[in-house]
């Protein structure tokens, strides 16, 4: 009862957020010019964009077969793992973070990897998803210092008024982790169960250090973030106040939207409006255009996970389960 009413609780507090933010990004905006300027959309340029979405599709899961094949999966077939991601990415849009869960199972029902381990990876991949987002921040804090520094400072304006908030927030955060490490040890020592899954959660995660094609994995989380950034640079052309921003912009336009998908709410709505038009006004971007284009580019991306997402999820259904027998002749044979 305690756990349905906490994840009610969540799903709730996310959508609210997610409401609250698109109210704030689209509160002034004068929507009959909205409408006039989606009609003057080359949408040429979003639909390479949602066919980008692809190889970055791609590009995941192979990294994620490359992290699963140590832990004594080789053989994994990486049309299949790529279903698992964009069903994953489809459950994303129902409910923040259901997508890790949910394409793990995908593979513990298709190659009978167990969610613990498959989740232990997809914790790596995230850690290093964060360290590269870090480290295009840092790259445009080189290149565009003074627009950067102004738009954290106006995304985070009026932090001094609720500092003593803030502290008190931080001390919640603090005393609630130690509590939960305290139990979630007591509950290690005494459940074999739990103990399980927490050393093959734990086998997971480390699973970058025995990685045997390297190159691979660097490759591929090169090309993963490069198609990212032309899914969402190209469509800057699209419209004609936005096609004179430079390819520096485009790694601001991906910074922003990375932090903005970071927020636990379902797909980024909200988030990823407010953020990036705050960002596009920085480079003298109207208010207006700014939320077009950042409803543009964060409609593109949910169109790809919905039409791609979908065919995975009928696909998946064809998919044979781990050691599930051919056919009749096999069954019989055992």
């Amino acid at each position: 009862m305690i756990k349905k009413a906490t994840s009610v609780f969540k799903y709730t507090f996310s959508l609210g957020l997610a409401l609250a933010l698109l109210y704030l990004a689209f509160r002034n905006v004068d929507f009959s010019e909205f409408i006039e300027k989606s009609k003057q959309v080359n949408y040429t340029w979003v639909i390479i964009s949602i066919l980008l979405s692809l190889v970055a599709y791609y590009a995941r899961a192979y990294r994620w077969n490359i992290l699963l094949k140590p832990l004594g999966y080789p053989n994994l077939n990486v049309h299949k793992t790529n279903l698992a991601v964009l069903v994953g990415y489809l459950a994303n849009l129902a409910f923040p973070r259901l997508g890790e869960v949910t394409r793990c199972g995908m593979m513990k029902r298709s190659d009978d990897v167990p969610v613990s381990t498959s989740l232990g990876t997809v914790i790596t991949e995230r850690i290093i998803d964060l360290l590269t987002l870090i480290a295009l921040i840092l790259l445009t804090l080189v290149l565009e210092y003074d627009r950067l520094i102004e738009f954290l400072t106006h995304i985070f304006s009026g932090l001094q008024d609720v500092e003593g908030l803030m502290w008190k927030a931080g001390m919640i955060v603090v005393v609630g982790g130690a509590s939960v490490l305290i139990i979630g040890y007591v509950l290690y020592v005494k459940n074999e169960k739990i103990r399980l899954f927490t050393n093959n959660l734990i086998r997971g995660i480390l699973s970058l250090r025995d990685v045997k094609n390297r190159w691979g994995f660097v490759l591929s989380t090169i090309v993963l973030w490069v198609t990212y950034y032309f899914m969402s640079y190209i469509i800057v052309f699209s419209i004609p106040e936005t096609a004179h921003l430079s390819w520096v912009a485009g790694i601001m336009l991906l910074v922003t939207g990375g932090i903005a998908l970071a927020v636990p709410v379902q797909g980024g709505i909200g988030t990823y409006h407010a953020f990036v038009s705050a960002m596009l006004v920085l480079y003298s971007v109207e208010k207006t255009t700014g939320v077009f284009l950042a409803t543009l580019l964060h409609t593109s991306q949910i169109v790809a996970t919905a039409i791609f997402g979908g065919i995975a999820l009928l696909a998946s259904f064809f998919i044979k389960k781990a050691n599930e027998p051919d056919s009749t002749e096999d069954r019989q044979q055992k």
